[in-house]
């Protein structure tokens, strides 16, 4: 089992917790990427504090956050993943998402032949490379663990056969189902948040494709966030190219409002309360429309990033260049009415009970031909009806 991000380690450590307390199986884990690096908390400790075992940390990042370094850095890590593979041997390797430090592991793998298991496929994020990564990484996978019918939809289209892909939701929402938030005093205790007042939550990440006008939604954003009279709690961006204009924004951001807080990371149990008592989340973080819903809480999603991926009522879709625009979303997400209005939704992402049915699906599946030779699932289409070139 392997995480690479802090993005991906919500989904992997329910089924790794499950893993590690099952007799009947023998649960490795690497830990990789983003979480290696001092710069953004040295995230492996994460799972050191949830109690699970690391058994290899494949460093392989190099500085800085340019196309041509993230490329290095895959190209390295292609070679370590693959060293680390050949000493433990594994059955089959889980992953989930969509990460670009994964296309690694997936070289690796498949030239070594280890069969993959990959969660959360099907989704789109028309915003970001991750959207062809994800789609790359399902090619590559022997089984699909997907958070809904979708999900499952596109899975097929992209030709995978129908018995290799199981519903499952998203296994990150294992753990909110259910989820006792920390009080607020136990907040300060564990992530140093202060006890009284409003809270608004903001993460923003890199826009790694399309027009890249990201810089600029996040001056606007936190142009916003310095009117507020909550206090702002930002997160780091995550290690996609970009992100360095991203981290000066934020210590700019420090002479204007010395009372925000700046977290590199929060623990799992930490984020998931700091949810619980927002008052609202702006950005265009993907746990605003994951998990978000979970807790009612209302989310302005900033931008092109997450264009694609279904969302509920609680998401404010909002053009991050129109400050106006973004003043009125803010106010909006930020009233009572609003958040009355999110009373009892639905999230579509997962209620629970993910990583058991992933672990059961894995230990019920024979590892031969079926498995690994795949097969093309033709659907019935007809190329000239959807008007492609050359047909």
């Amino acid at each position: 089992m392997v995480t690479t991000a802090r993005s991906d380690y919500s989904t992997m450590y329910p089924v790794m917790r499950a893993a590690q307390e099952d007799r009947d199986i023998d649960a490795r884990i690497f830990c990789a990427g983003m979480h290696l690096v001092e710069r953004f908390g040295m995230t492996y400790q994460q799972l050191e504090f949830d109690g699970l075992d690391i058994n290899e940390k494949i460093d392989y990042y190099v500085e800085g956050d340019t196309p041509l370094g993230l490329a290095r850095s895959l190209g390295r890590g292609v070679t370590l993943f693959a060293e680390a593979l050949e000493r433990h041997k594994p059955d089959i390797i889980v992953v989930s998402g969509d990460r670009v430090e994964n296309l690694a592991l997936f070289t690796a793998a498949t030239a070594l032949q280890i069969p993959i298991c990959h969660m959360c496929g099907g989704d789109i994020t028309e915003g970001a490379f991750d959207n062809q990564v994800r789609h790359a990484m399902t090619k590559l996978s022997h089984w699909h663990m997907v958070s809904m019918p979708d999900h499952a939809r596109r899975v097929l289209q992209m030709g995978e056969e129908a018995w290799r892909i199981t519903m499952t939701g998203d296994a990150a929402l294992d753990t909110v189902a259910g989820f006792q938030a920390l009080s607020r005093e136990e907040l300060q205790k564990l992530e140093d948040i202060p006890c009284d007042g409003e809270l608004v939550l903001s993460t923003f990440h890199p826009q790694t494709l399309g027009v890249n006008d990201g810089l600029q939604e996040y001056r606007n954003v936190l142009a916003i966030l310095a009117e507020q009279t909550a206090t702002p709690v930002l997160t780091y961006p995550n290690i996609d190219t970009g992100f360095e204009p991203l981290l000066e924004q934020i210590e700019a951001f420090r002479t204007v409002r010395p009372d925000a807080i700046v977290k590199k990371s929060f623990t799992r149990k930490g984020y998931y309360s700091m949810m619980a008592h927002a008052q609202f989340m702006i950005g265009n973080s993907s746990s605003g429309l994951w998990e978000a819903p979970s807790f009612e809480l209302p989310c302005v999603n900033v931008g092109g990033r997450q264009d694609g991926r279904l969302r509920t009522s609680n998401v404010i879709d909002v053009d991050g260049l129109d400050v106006s625009a973004l003043r009125r979303a803010s106010i909006k997400a930020g009233s009572s009415a609003f958040r009355a209005g999110l009373k009892g939704i639905v999230n579509p992402y997962g209620h629970g009970g993910a990583a058991e049915l992933t672990l059961s699906v894995l230990k019920n599946t024979p590892i031969d031909d079926r498995l690994l030779v795949k097969k093309f699932f033709e659907l019935d289409i007809d190329p000239v009806k959807l008007g492609a070139e050359g047909f």
